[in-house]
């Protein structure tokens, strides 16, 4: 860990806990899906129904043939890639953290591709009765870096 600066360890710490945070919270929810699927957590906000997206996000690309998915893991694959590389240049800790919750999320998602040909989609965001969109822990995390490289952009005075 010598070798690595401030923010390449930010970036490493940002992928690895997305990516194991990812894998744990799908897992327990699998494997708890008679319990859990079509429970409401918070009236009017938020509940859990289990769907599989064949698709990107809001179901955006929908495969339906092991090739296409086959090409689509390859593509966001080659999008992690450069999302790694881009934290592990940049010099600015949040910035990095922010590529790594973005890559570690989507490894994830890749993960899920592999294992059941599909993304494992269980939150429903709702507001009220009308449902707005499914999505996953690693869309959250995915979301969360990409918050903090809005909030790393925005013109902050520095001065003391």
């Amino acid at each position: 860990m010598g070798l690595l600066g401030k923010a390449q360890r930010y970036a490493l710490a940002a992928i690895a806990a997305a990516f194991a945070l990812d894998i744990l919270v799908k897992r327990l929810f699998l494997a708890r899906a008679s319990d859990w699927n079509g429970r409401v957590l918070v009236p009017g906000l938020l509940d859990t129904h289990y769907a599989f997206n064949h698709g990107v996000s809001f179901s955006l690309f929908w495969q339906n043939s092991s090739f296409g998915d086959a090409v689509l893991a390859l593509l966001l694959m080659g999008l992690v890639l450069a999302l790694t590389v881009a934290a592990f240049r940049t010099a600015r800790p949040l910035t990095a953290a922010g590529y790594g919750l973005i890559a570690g999320g989507a490894l994830g998602n890749i993960v899920d591709r592999v294992q059941h040909g599909a993304v494992f989609d269980f939150l429903v965001v709702r507001l009220g009765s009308v449902p707005l969109f499914v999505c996953n822990s690693a869309d959250i995390l995915i979301s969360l870096g990409v918050i903090l490289l809005a909030v790393d952009i925005l013109p902050v005075d520095r001065s003391p």
